[in-house]
Protein backbone atom coordinates (compact mmCIF):
# COMPACT_ATOMS: atom_id res chain seq x y z
CA UNK A 1 0.00 0.00 0.00
CA UNK A 2 1.14 3.43 -0.73
CA UNK A 3 -0.26 6.35 0.71
CA UNK A 4 -0.08 10.17 -0.86
CA UNK A 5 1.78 11.56 1.80
CA UNK A 6 4.01 9.09 1.47
CA UNK A 7 5.44 9.83 -1.73
CA UNK A 8 7.97 13.28 -1.29
CA UNK A 9 8.68 13.84 -4.82
CA UNK A 10 6.17 17.50 -4.93
CA UNK A 11 5.76 17.15 -8.86
CA UNK A 12 4.89 13.72 -8.80
CA UNK A 13 2.40 13.81 -5.29
CA UNK A 14 0.92 16.73 -7.44
CA UNK A 15 0.65 14.35 -10.66
CA UNK A 16 -0.72 11.37 -8.80
CA UNK A 17 -3.68 13.19 -7.10
CA UNK A 18 -4.89 14.85 -10.23
CA UNK A 19 -4.71 11.65 -11.99
CA UNK A 20 -6.64 9.93 -8.86
CA UNK A 21 -9.41 12.86 -8.63
CA UNK A 22 -10.00 12.71 -12.62
CA UNK A 23 -10.62 9.12 -11.86
CA UNK A 24 -12.78 9.20 -9.11
CA UNK A 25 -14.68 11.97 -10.50
CA UNK A 26 -13.58 14.55 -8.15
CA UNK A 27 -11.73 17.45 -7.27
CA UNK A 28 -8.00 16.76 -6.25
CA UNK A 29 -8.98 18.83 -3.07
CA UNK A 30 -11.22 15.97 -2.31
CA UNK A 31 -8.77 13.68 -2.12
CA UNK A 32 -6.97 13.49 1.63
CA UNK A 33 -3.44 13.28 2.08
CA UNK A 34 -3.95 10.14 3.88
CA UNK A 35 -5.46 8.14 1.21
CA UNK A 36 -4.00 4.77 0.59
CA UNK A 37 -3.63 2.82 -2.80
CA UNK A 38 -2.75 -0.71 -3.52
CA UNK A 39 0.17 -1.32 -5.29
CA UNK A 40 -1.78 -2.09 -8.40
CA UNK A 41 -3.60 1.29 -8.57
CA UNK A 42 -0.31 3.10 -8.08
CA UNK A 43 1.67 1.11 -10.79
CA UNK A 44 -1.93 1.45 -13.13
CA UNK A 45 -1.74 5.41 -12.38
CA UNK A 46 2.13 5.72 -13.04
CA UNK A 47 2.04 3.83 -16.47
CA UNK A 48 -0.58 6.46 -17.02
CA UNK A 49 1.13 9.33 -16.52
CA UNK A 50 4.35 7.77 -18.53
CA UNK A 51 2.37 7.01 -21.01
CA UNK A 52 1.01 10.76 -21.21
CA UNK A 53 5.21 12.07 -20.96
CA UNK A 54 5.84 9.49 -23.64
CA UNK A 55 2.86 11.06 -25.96
CA UNK A 56 4.31 14.75 -25.17
CA UNK A 57 8.21 13.56 -26.12
CA UNK A 58 6.81 11.58 -29.27
CA UNK A 59 4.80 15.00 -30.43
CA UNK A 60 8.35 16.70 -30.27
CA UNK A 61 10.46 14.89 -32.07
CA UNK A 62 9.77 12.58 -35.47
CA UNK A 63 13.51 11.23 -34.80
CA UNK A 64 13.02 9.80 -31.64
CA UNK A 65 13.90 6.23 -30.66
CA UNK A 66 11.46 4.55 -28.41
CA UNK A 67 14.11 2.03 -27.37
CA UNK A 68 16.53 4.61 -26.21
Amino acid sequence: MIRIREILDPELKHRIIAALAERRGCSAAAIPEWFELDDADFVDLLNDLRGEDDADEDSGAPDHDPRM
